[in-house]
């Protein structure tokens, strides 16, 4: 009962569980984006495991730079999906609109 405040929807009821699970899925995808791109850097940079609180030079710069190309491709793969999604949305509802007719 005292848990997350629920949002509600414009009639007054609380907001559907669909949409909470889609959230919770897409924090999920997140989530594992961020570790798998963590465990490849990490394996590709990180060469000593000398007992120190820094990195050796150069395997903090290769990180960045690892980070930064995963990061681009994701966002460049996520815009592409979303691209591929738009268009099969045009497409059923120009197919929609025909059939009306």
């Amino acid at each position: 009962p005292f848990g997350r405040p629920r949002a509600m929807s414009l009639f007054g009821g609380a907001a559907s569980d669909a949409a909470r699970q889609q959230e919770l899925a897409r924090n999920k995808d997140l989530r594992d984006l961020y570790h798998r791109i963590t465990l490849v850097c990490f394996d590709e940079c990180v060469t000593s495991f000398a007992l120190t609180k820094r990195f050796l030079p150069g395997e903090e710069a290769c990180l960045q730079a690892c980070a930064a190309k995963h990061y681009k491709l994701s966002m460049a793969m996520g815009q592409t999906f979303a691209d591929l999604y738009l268009h099969s949305q045009q497409e059923e509802q120009a197919q929609r609109s025909f059939w009306r007719r």
